[in-house]
């Protein structure tokens, strides 16, 4: 067996020759196969936007229905904007009325394809990230870069997700490259286009406009004042050909979902969270795995170059630390970016610093520990199923012809929303029941015998047969049609914070009131 030795050396040795050759090609391989996972294995929904405010609008506007009463004609009275930018649930319209005319229903194949779709787009974020480090860097730099981007634990995972915050990093990634493919006077073409990848950022995530604004001051302050107009107009340019001409459309104004959007952000600037200045640094260092994050913070503080590019990504994260309401999530955009400018930095000082050059085999060993511990986060989060209860509850009930629905939340009085495209329809009656003190019988016939609901979901396992009993009280008894439980993701997710919720949910039905007509 001495042979193997040898051959594995002489394997890895050409695999290293090909990568050199063809490091794009090689990173886009790398990057493809977790991501195709992710889309194959890795269903459900990460948060409550990148579900509800994209799918289930997008398939009720296919069904004829609008869920959420954004679109004018339906609201009645005096019809008013959402806050909704509509470029990325529209794309989603258009792709399942696709599905429909290929007769494609069912809604896990539909996720499938969407997951696939997702998973082609952020491929544009590893390519061009290795890109703009090389231009940063050495070739072995950009190389190690372009790795994180395509295997970093969090990366597959979020990337096939419905969320704009990542959906909106590959124009943001693109604007960035413009911005210096042409060294540090790009030319009035570049700015131009940078503008226009920018602009098609905030079409998707209207947060971004700030790293465009970060961008024009960048480009004032190296005096490039025809620049920074060259490089508005491109950005004006891309969101007046979207956002404005949907809001004509719609409200026969333009803007007019950008300006609702926000009004009613800084209107509800506590309602949600209200966390420390600080919280973004923390994410950013523990996204990245201290204490590598550590370095790549560093790098990314001590070296401002190149500076527009620089100055659009700590404006986006200066702004963002102001701002009260801060959820994880919304810094995801600037990640990757984060990564390319704080590797590379930290690199250039590792390489000129004596101390890091006497002590190579500690850098060593933390790229080691890192990327051990990222393979052992890697690999469960690929395969997680989010939400997974919510999902498979309306599964369970897909086939099942249901007037409505009893969501008994008296356990924590905190009750799920239904993604309903699971289900298929949209009209049902929910009834929502959190007092546990309630007259089961009154609540019960609060609904017409016609629109009464036939099925009873019970959230939470605590006391069940109490409540089942007590739910009798009024319907009758119950029928179990089957339980919903939560998917490791959602377990160990509720370990570390109990915050996030995750719940077996019991499903029962009503005999003797079927439903159905």
């Amino acid at each position: 067996m001495d042979y193997i030795a040898p051959v594995s050396s002489t394997l890895f040795h050409e695999m290293a020759i090909a990568a050199r050759r063809r490091p794009l090609f090689w990173l886009t391989v790398i990057a493809m196969v977790p991501r195709l996972l992710a889309a194959f294995f890795s269903g459900g929904y990460y948060a409550q936007d990148d579900h509800f405010l994209v799918i289930e609008a997008a398939q009720s506007w296919v069904d004829g229905f609008d869920y959420d009463n954004w679109l004018p004609w339906n609201q009645g009275g005096h019809p008013a904007p959402t806050g909704h930018m509509m470029l990325y649930p529209g794309l989603h319209y258009l792709l399942f009325l696709l599905c429909k005319a290929l007769g494609i229903t069912g809604p896990l194949a539909k996720m499938v394809i969407v997951r696939v779709l997702h998973a082609l787009w952020s491929l544009v974020t590893v390519r061009i990230g290795y890109r703009i480090a090389l231009r940063l860097s050495t070739p072995a730099v950009a190389w190690r870069t372009g790795l994180f981007l395509a295997l970093f634990f969090f990366m597959p995972f979020l990337s096939v997700r419905n969320m704009v915050e990542m959906v909106s990093i590959p124009p943001l990634m693109l604007s960035a490259w413009w911005l210096m493919r042409d060294g540090g006077k790009p030319s009035a073409k570049a700015l131009l286009i940078a503008g226009l990848f920018a602009g098609l950022a905030v079409d998707l995530r209207f947060q971004t406009v700030v790293f465009g604004g970060g961008v024009g001051l960048a480009l004032l302050m190296q005096r490039q004042v025809k620049g920074s107009l060259v490089f508005g107009a491109g950005l004006l340019l891309a969101v007046a050909a979207v956002n404005a001409t949907v809001d004509l459309f719609l409200w026969g104004r333009p803007f007019a979902e950008m300006w609702e959007y926000v009004r009613y952000n800084l209107a509800n600037s506590t309602t949600y969270f209200d966390q420390p200045w600080y919280n973004y640094l923390l994410v950013l260092g523990g996204i990245f795995i201290p204490p590598f994050s550590l370095s790549v913070l560093f790098g990314f503080f001590r070296r401002p170059r190149p500076l527009p590019v620089w100055m659009g990504v700590f404006c986006f994260l200066f702004l963002h630390s102001l701002f009260p309401n801060k959820q994880e999530r919304f810094i995801l955009t600037i990640v990757p970016l984060v990564l390319v400018l704080g590797l590379a930095a930290w690199e250039d000082f590792r390489a000129r610093s004596g101390w890091w050059r006497r002590h190579r085999g500690l850098w060593r060993g933390v790229l080691i520990w890192t990327w051990c511990l990222n393979a052992l986060l890697l690999v469960p989060l690929t395969f997680s199923y989010s939400k997974h209860e919510r999902v498979e509850a309306m599964l369970l009930l897909r086939d099942r012809p249901i007037r409505g629905v009893i969501i008994e939340d008296t356990a924590e009085q905190d009750p799920p929303m239904l993604p309903l495209f699971y289900l298929g329809r949209w009209g049902i009656t929910q009834q929502i029941l959190t007092d546990p003190d309630a007259d089961p019988r009154a609540f019960v016939q609060e609904v017409g015998p016609d629109h009464r609901p036939d099925v009873v979901m019970f959230i939470g396992t605590e006391d069940l047969d109490a409540r089942v009993r007590h739910m009798e009280e009024g319907t009758g008894p119950l029928e179990l049609i089957g339980r919903a439980r939560p998917g490791l993701l959602d377990r160990v997710m509720h370990r570390l914070n109990p915050v996030n919720r995750n719940v077996t949910i019991t499903l029962y039905g009503i005999p003797g009131d079927k439903g159905g007509h």
